[in-house]
This record gives C-alpha cells, structure tokens and sequence, in this order.
C-alpha cells in the first residue's frame, strides 16, 4: 500500500487546529539570522518553521494512580516533610537553648569569679578586727571608723586622721566627728599616745578600739587608705567639689595652692587640702573641717551610684580601700543611705588643746565639750556647735575681761584685746602673765555662769579653750584671757590672707 504524503495545505490546516487548541497565541518563531546545522542541511523544515507548521505532537500520557490514591500520597510525603522540618526546627531551638543556658552559666561563674577577685583585694582578712566590731543592729543608727594615713602604704604608721561616721536610713540621717591622728588616747599598752601610733601597737583593731574607747560608742564597720588609695578613689569618682572659706597654702603640705571659693579638685588638690593646716587661725579645726567637707563629697559620688555601676566601680575601688565590708554589704550600706542629701550631712571636729609630754606634742580632748559633742552626735544633732550663734547668745557688753601675754609672742595680748573691744567686749586690763609657758590660749572662768561667756571669747579669738579653774588663777574681772603660743598661727594665718595667693599651681 502506497501512502500519499500530506499536502501544504493539509500541514497548515493541522497547524491552525493545534493553534486553536492550545492556550494563548502561538507565535511563528523568528528566524535567526544565522541558521543552525540542522536548517542548513533540510531547506524544507526552515521553511516549514518559518511558517509556524508543526509535523510532531507529542502524545498525552496518563497513570493508572487514581485521584484518591495521588491526594493521599501527596498529603503523607507533605505530613513527612513537615514532621522532618518540625523535628529540625526542634533541634535547632534546643541547641540554641544549651547554648544560651551555657553562656548564662559562664556568664554568671564569671560574674562570681569576678566579684570574688573583688572581695579579695577588698576585704580585710583580720580576726582581731573581726572580734572588736559590733554587729550592725537591725534598727537605729550604724558607727562607722574611716582611717587615712597621708602617707604611702601602712609602713607601721597609723592615721592621720580618723572619721566617726554616724548613719540612720530609717531617718535619712548622716554625721561625722573628724578626730585627729594626734590626739591624745591610751592604748592597750596603758600608755598614753598618739591615736595615729595605734596600728604599730595592735593593728586595725588597736584603732577601732581607741576610737571606742575615746567616743563611747560601738563601731559595726572599718574601712581606711593611705595616701596613694587616697588620690586613686578621689580622681576613679572625677574629682570631689568643695568650697573653700579661705585660701589653701602650706609648703609643708605639698608645693600647690588652692584658691578660696567653689572648685573641683583632683585627687593630689584633696590630699594636699587634707594634709594643710599651716594657713587658718586655728589651724587644726580648720584642717578637720577641709576633710570632712572632701569626705562629704565621696559620700555625695558613692550614693549617687546605680547598682551596676558600684559593683563594676567597686573592681578598681578595691585597690584604693580596705574593709571589714564585702562589696554586697558595701553596697547594701550605700544603698540603704540614698536618701539622705549630701549637704545634710552633719559635720563636727573634735575639740581639742595643745599639750606637751616631754618633747611629744598632742592634741588634747576638751573633756567638757567633747562629751557634749558625742552627747549631740550620738543623738542624731549636728554634732559642731555654730560659731556665730555661741556668740550671739551673749551679751559682750555686760562682763569685763582681763587679756594676759602668756606664750612670749611678742604683741599678742594687745593684738587680741584689739580682737575683743572690736567685737563689742569690755576689756578692763591688758598685760603679762607670770610665765610664758602656755603653748594653747586659755579662756578662764570662776563661776559656771559665766562658760558661755567664755565659749564665746573662744570662738571670737577663733583659738584656745575654755576652762572652769576657780583656785589656780587669780585675777578680779569675769574672764581671764591667757594667750598662749599658738597665737602666732593666727598672726600668720592674717598675714596670709591678705596677701596674694597662687591658684592650682602644682
């Protein structure tokens, strides 16, 4: 059988069907400009594409696989994926979990570590410390001792200066009695002696007690610094605001000065503050009232920190002091402390006079006044009596006094006569003692009337001490005045003033 092939026009005839069947437009393909091996060699087939004809249609297929059959297989290999796609989410999730739970443990055995490190630098490790400080009650106040040396390391040498430190969170209270490093105390030994000779005899637990014994409280915490801890702590916290009354300048305290007035000082500016004492009328009350005004300054920076900033603060504050106190419990103090206003803290300087033993020079303790300055500090006052309004409780005018030279200063008693008539006091006699060996001004009164008239001289002159004496001084007006050597601080401390100082030279 012969088979006819299909004419041109049966071609196109097929081709528009298949067009028509087919979705969209079937577009005639446009010829290349270059023609491809197989075009080259069948010139009929490049005409027959040219033309859009199609020769082959590829045949339709079909499975046995029913549509129910196709649904559920399709559903289970989805459930499969996804049941594996679930379990590796699972997977993943629980090893970022462990690895989050891990770096929180790492993180905290670090913190741990860390604060451990801290403890160890900062704590003092001392069981005969431990044994002289009290419990810190759960309510009422807390006494604190803060020792400083102005001297580089412990080397033997106790503190130049010591702050009894009064704190009451349930009142939001705080005071401080400045004690000086040479005052006058008796140690374990039964000696008298120098508080500042209290470490070399029995440590920091020789100092808690003297402190004890000297103010009749009992101390709940400890911490001190030396000089070179000292300046650290000032400069790690920015420096501490002060305001000064008068200019700052001691060649023996350091080579800088410091002018009168508001200033930020930097840690060797509040060391040099603290160690001067050669520039006040009275000297060492001044020099007591410089430190606690920079020890208010440090109170002001360390409440005024947030948690974090203590704890990671505390890792270079460790180097700088040491203490009875972990940084949990130094914390917890702080914090128990922050709402109390820096500037409301009540500041006080023990009263004291020169005495001599030999060729040691103390400060004696004003028995009478001390006692009443504990008795304020103890009950929440403010410990420091004001100076002007001792004064303005008495009448300058109704009471004579008698001013005698007692110390060989050359002028000093018409200089301090001159003092009192420009105050408004009477003075009927002006003239020599029977020798001049008094190294301290003494305000003497007969009768106990007459104390806050005494009190009030004292605080005019700005020196001495007042002194209830009825057999060993006789003279025939209210007060005798005897003007002892330390008048010549005084004089220097006038003659400084007036002239011209120097600003933060270093």
């Amino acid at each position: 059988m012969v088979t006819r092939r299909p004419s041109s026009a049966q071609y196109k005839k097929t081709s528009r069907q298949m067009r028509r069947a087919t979705l969209g437009t079937h577009v005639a393909r446009i010829p290349s400009p270059i023609p491809s091996r197989r075009e080259q060699a069948s010139p009929r087939r490049t005409r027959n594409v040219e033309r859009g004809e199609i020769h082959q249609v590829l045949p339709n297929t079909s499975t046995r696989e029913s549509r129910r059959d196709y649904t559920n297989r399709m559903s289970q290999q989805a459930f499969i994926e996804r049941a594996v796609a679930s379990s590796r989410r699972r997977k993943i999730a629980v090893a970022v979990a462990l690895a989050a739970v891990a770096l929180a443990v790492a993180s905290v055995a670090a913190w741990f570590v860390f604060i451990g490190g801290v403890n160890d630098r900062l704590q003092l490790q001392d069981p005969a410390l431990a044994s002289v400080l009290a419990d810190a009650p759960a309510e009422g106040p807390v006494y604190t001792v803060l020792a400083a040396s102005y001297d580089d390391g412990d080397g033997g040498t106790g503190p130049d200066v010591v702050l009894l430190v009064r704190t009451d969170s349930e009142n939001a209270s705080a005071s401080a009695v400045v004690i000086p490093g040479n005052a006058r105390v008796k140690l374990s030994d039964g000696k008298a002696h120098r508080l500042g000779e209290a470490q070399a005899i029995g440590g920091d637990a020789e100092v808690v007690s003297a402190v004890e014994n000297l103010s009749g409280v009992q101390v709940s915490h400890y911490a001190k610094t030396d000089a070179e801890g000292f300046v650290a702590l000032v400069d790690s916290v920015g420096g501490v605001e002060v305001d000064l009354s008068e200019p700052v300048s001691d060649s023996d305290a350091g080579t800088m000065s410091l002018p009168a007035g508001f200033q930020v000082l930097s840690g060797e500016q509040a060391l040099f503050l603290c160690r001067a004492n050669d520039f006040a009328a009275t000297p060492e009350l001044q020099r007591g009232l410089n430190e606690s005004q920079v020890a208010q300054a440090l109170f002001k920076k360390f409440v005024g920190m947030d948690k974090l900033s203590f704890y990671t603060g505390m890792d270079g504050f460790s180097d700088c002091v040491k203490t009875d106190m972990d940084v949990k419990a130094a914390y917890a103090m702080m914090s128990s402390l922050r709402d109390i206003v820096a500037e409301s803290v009540m500041t006080g300087v023990m009263p004291t006079y020169l005495s001599r033993a030999g060729d040691d020079v103390y400060q004696e303790p004003i028995s009478d006044e001390w006692k009443a300055m504990m008795e304020r500090f103890v009950a929440g006052e403010v410990p420091q009596q004001d100076k002007e309004s001792i004064i303005e409780s008495v009448d300058s005018a109704s009471f004579s006094i008698t001013v005698n030279n007692g110390g060989s200063v050359e002028g000093a008693a018409a200089d301090a006569a001159s003092l009192l008539e420009g105050a408004g006091f009477t003075v009927d006699s002006v003239g020599n003692a029977n020798q001049a060996v008094y190294e301290s001004t003494l305000v003497v009164y007969q009768k106990a009337e007459n104390e806050a008239k005494a009190e009030a001289i004292v605080a005019t002159l700005g020196t001495g001490r007042a002194v209830l004496d009825a057999v060993n001084y006789a003279f025939e007006t209210d007060i005798l005045v005897v003007v002892g050597k330390d008048w010549q601080a005084v004089l220097d401390a006038r003659e400084k003033t007036a002239a011209p100082v120097a600003t933060n030279a270093s």
